[in-house]
């Protein structure tokens, strides 16, 4: 077991799937309706408290998945019992297609927005009084979002037609600069300093594509709000493009469970803050309490500079708490 370096942040994440699976109710289910999505919040946050002795979260949200923004351009959504919620197909089926798109009028009227906002003034109206409710609508990159709404095909329009691409992407891009804005306008907040993206999709691009490509547009929305602070949680990425973020003024980098990369890849390119994952999977979350530890150990030996636990259905009690014990030890 390597010796003990402190000082190592660390947090925990339980995934709508995983309080479902707390609460009883299937995911089908907890999207249904209002009622059931915000009492699964609140029980699965009280659940998580008194099972694993963690701060008492009082906060809900409509629940609009990863999908919510892309959803204005067509995109529909599966909702199983026991599966994360997944998009059905791709609706924007060629290159000419894409650059044609245009931003809906009134975003409060296409895709899943209008039912977040229903769900929104449900928990408003019956939240108890000390729960925060929360409005959002995701923060997906625009290359991230053209690959769900085109598919793979945009992997070849880069290369055949990239100028249409391009205006795809400033499409997407101004989209998302204007969720953004509404979101600011539900929550009566104003951007800070800070701005945050969920892209994995263009990890998927050689270094130079990821500049013209991703990093271009996801700037361009950084200088829109004057942000000085970007993180970015990304799961594709390679060395080069750590590089290319933190040369570009990325000051926070969640790798998550990226299989490309090492704790050690990490520390040996990075200066800023990043975060690894610890999944659930066989390796990690799956295993068993000693390797927990074990793992958990050689991965601070390794370089890990902040560490994050995502706790999704499957993981034993035992193993959670685990994971809690080492994470406090290294902290």
């Amino acid at each position: 077991m390597p010796q003990p370096r402190a000082g190592i942040p660390w947090s925990i994440a339980f995934s709508p799937e995983a309080y479902c699976h707390y609460c009883g109710v299937g995911v089908d289910r907890y999207h249904a309706d209002p009622e059931t999505m915000m009492q699964v919040q609140l029980e699965g946050a009280r659940i998580v408290h008194e099972r694993f002795g963690l701060p008492l979260r009082r906060g809900v949200a409509p629940d609009c998945t990863s999908y919510c923004g892309v959803s204005v351009f067509g995109l529909q959504v599966s909702y199983q019992p026991d599966q994360p919620p997944s998009p059905i197909g791709h609706p924007i089926k060629s290159a000419e297609e894409a650059a044609e798109l245009q931003i809906p009028e009134d975003l409060t009227r296409a895709g899943m927005i209008p039912r977040m906002l229903e769900y929104y003034e449900y928990m408003k109206a019956h939240a108890p009084e000390d729960v925060h409710v929360g409005f959002g609508t995701g923060g997906q990159g625009p290359f991230t979002a053209a690959v769900v709404l085109r598919g793979n095909g945009i992997f070849l329009d880069i290369y055949e037609k990239p100028h249409l691409v391009h205006r795809f992407l400033e499409v997407l891009t101004e989209t998302d600069i204007r969720l953004r804005e509404f979101n600011h306008r539900i929550n009566g907040t104003a951007p800070g300093d800070g701005i945050g993206y969920a892209d994995d999709y263009s990890g998927l691009l050689s270094p130079e594509h990821y500049r013209e490509f991703a990093l271009k547009y996801l700037l361009q929305i950084a200088e829109h709000f004057g942000a000085t602070r970007k993180s970015i949680h990304t799961e594709l990425v390679r060395r080069e493009h750590l590089k290319i973020l933190q040369d570009a003024g990325f000051t926070s980098i969640d790798v998550g469970a990226d299989p490309y990369l090492t704790v050690r890849d990490c520390a040996e390119v990075l200066d800023v803050d990043f975060t690894m994952y610890f999944y659930t999977c066989p390796e990690h979350l799956l295993s068993n309490p000693q390797q927990i530890r074990q793992v958990y150990g050689q991965m601070v030996a390794d370089g890990a500079r902040r560490m994050c636990g995502d706790v999704c259905p499957g993981v034993p009690d035992g193993n959670v708490l685990a994971f809690i014990e080492v994470a406090k030890e290294y902290e």
